[in-house]
């Protein structure tokens, strides 16, 4: 019935393999998929730029209150009120992290120097905010030793 044997092998060899309709379709499907994660991925970028933000803001915190505590007049071997009071008064310099946010460190004092101190601690807070954000990104208080009032 079957007159010629040598074409049904011939067809069953040319349907070896993938088609064109099976790499579209794949490719469309992997299209799909990755459009799914794109939202998941910008998420996740968004919140590593913020905790690097926060991180590098952190960082300054450490490094200013380092830098209050080792206020020191010139003859001095330990910090009076005058020492702090000058240092806080002073405005610091925003720093810029290297992909381009500025960020402001800021000094507040929670209980200043009295002229009647003779030895003890002065509570400060220092914060960073990152420009044109009214929140503060970091911030921590702390108590500073001074020996005496200073005045």
């Amino acid at each position: 019935m079957n007159d010629q044997p040598g074409r049904r092998t011939q067809a069953n060899n040319d349907e070896r393999g993938f088609g064109i309709i099976e790499i579209v379709v794949s490719m469309f499907l992997l299209g799909l998929l990755i459009i799914s994660f794109a939202p998941i991925l910008i998420t996740n970028l968004q919140f590593t730029a913020r905790n690097t933000t926060i991180a590098t803001a952190t960082q300054i915190v450490n490094k200013q209150i380092q830098a209050a505590r080792a206020v020191r007049s010139v003859t001095a071997t330990t910090p009076s009120c005058t020492d702090i009071q000058s240092f806080l008064a002073l405005t610091q310099a925003p720093v810029v992290d290297p992909r381009g946010v500025v960020l402001q460190p800021v000094w507040d004092t929670v209980s200043g120097c009295t002229a009647s101190l003779t030895a003890g601690y002065v509570r400060v807070r220092v914060s960073v905010t990152q420009v044109g954000y009214s929140s503060s990104t970091a911030s921590a208080s702390t108590l500073i030793f001074v020996a005496s009032g200073g005045y």
